[in-house]
């Protein structure tokens, strides 16, 4: 429930209303005009159209569709992106892609004027983007500082008024005017003619400006001759044609564009209080710079000074002898230190020799002894004498009964000589 009390519509229920709304008799029969804005033929045709004059970015956009599947009977072949056109048929709601479409059933292609212009308009966009002149790293940067302006548009006008002003409040500067028809049908023209009058004198930079106006009025700043003198003029150009719903060509091309007369020319030349808080700041950081260097100069004979009285030759002598007083005490001190270090080394391996030989006799003794145990434990003739003897069956010493068979024939030895025998079972 939401905060009025009334049951939340879940997406497919919204779905289905207007589904619903659209079966409504009133959406079976439907006139629509509009420019084309996309054209897609094939099986469905399709067509995208929005307000005639729009911008072609914020106008609203209405999906068609005509069955072509059997020919094309409603005259499409016709139809042009950038047309206006009437489509007569019936509105349908799709729900999966929540879209509307209609769907036409007459086209009729009005030729209006408007249409004609945005076509144009496309075409001309198109060649000058194909030639660079739309591209934003081709712009130009005013020079920091401008003597001579160029201004083209309209006389006497609010415009030009505005830009004069404009100008010389922020700092002195030459200017020309080139006057021209800014709106009309010979406005495009006009302003051509004035351009190329312009381009006869050398001039850093150019305002070509306009008061606010209808579309209508502004289409002139939307002609390719036009275009492509400003993308061509030999100094930067500031465009202010004073219209902010649709750009015209002029301001896509001109290095620099701006809404209103007083902004283009605000562009130009910084300020004349700013230049001189510039002028002291830079005044005070020369006189700094000009102290600092002066202070590194000092220094610098001072290092230099320095450095002589090191050079001199009694200071230098001076040096060397009383280095050569440091190197002798050293290696006497040095040679002295080696020979007890010497000395307290050799003790060292004296006795540490001493006690490795002392050690190594002791454990000789020792092993000595043990072996000579071992070979005593070991002597037959001791072992015989305690009445052992060693039993030999084809050369080989017999370890175990288990060795021997009735009828083998052993080799007994004593301590005192050897018996052969043969073996016999015990039948007890």
């Amino acid at each position: 429930m939401n905060s009025a009390g009334r049951k939340a519509l879940s997406v497919g229920e919204l779905s289905d209303i207007l589904k619903a709304c659209f079966q409504n008799p009133a959406f079976r029969s439907l006139a629509v005009y509009g420019e084309v804005y996309s054209l897609r033929r094939g099986k469905f045709s399709y067509l995208e159209i929005g307000d005639p004059g729009r911008n072609e970015v914020s106008s609203p956009l209405l999906k068609c569709a005509f069955r072509t599947l059997y020919g094309d009977s409603y005259g499409l072949a016709d139809v042009k992106v950038g047309d206006i056109v009437e489509i007569r048929g019936a509105l349908s709601y799709y729900a999966h892609g929540s879209s509307v479409t209609l769907w036409g059933e007459e086209i009729e292609i009005r030729q209006e004027q408007m249409g004609r212009n945005l076509l144009r308009k496309r075409k001309t966009l198109e060649k000058l983007e194909g030639l660079g002149y739309l591209d934003a790293n081709r712009k130009r940067s005013l020079p920091s500082l401008c003597r001579r302006i160029a201004i083209v548009t309209a006389y006497p006008s609010a415009a030009y008024e505005d830009i004069l002003k404009t100008l010389h409040e922020r700092f002195p500067v030459d200017t020309v005017l080139f006057p021209a028809t800014v709106q009309g049908e010979e406005a495009a023209h006009s302003l051509l003619s004035a351009l190329e009058k312009a381009r006869k004198q050398d001039f850093d930079a150019l305002i070509l400006g306009r008061g606010g106006g209808s579309k209508t009025n502004l289409s002139a700043f939307d002609d390719e001759k036009l275009a492509m003198a400003i993308a061509t003029y030999p100094c930067p150009v500031i465009t202010c044609i004073g219209h902010t719903i649709d750009t015209s060509i002029a301001d896509r091309v001109s290095d620099i564009s701006a809404i209103t007369p007083t902004e283009g020319a605000s562009y130009v030349n910084p300020r004349l209080d700013d230049v001189r808080r510039r002028w002291d700041d830079l005044g005070e950081r020369l006189k700094a710079g000009f102290q600092a260097l002066l202070d590194s100069r000092q220094l610098s004979l001072d290092a230099l000074r320095t450095r002589l009285s090191d050079l001199s030759p009694y200071r230098r002598l001076k040096a060397h002898q009383e280095s050569l007083r440091a190197r002798r005490k050293f290696l006497a001190f040095t040679y002295t230190g080696l020979l007890q270090a010497f000395e307290r080394k050799r003790g060292t391996l004296l006795a540490q020799l001493r006690k490795a030989m002392q050690d190594l006799l002791l454990d000789r003794r020792e092993r000595l002894v043990s072996l000579q145990a071992l070979f005593r434990s070991l002597d037959p003739e001791r072992a015989g004498r305690k009445g052992y003897a060693v039993v030999f069956k084809g050369g080989e010493k017999v370890f175990s009964s288990g060795e021997l068979q009735e009828g083998d024939v052993v080799t007994i030895t004593f301590a005192d000589g050897r018996r052969t025998a043969r073996i016999q079972e015990d039948r007890k």
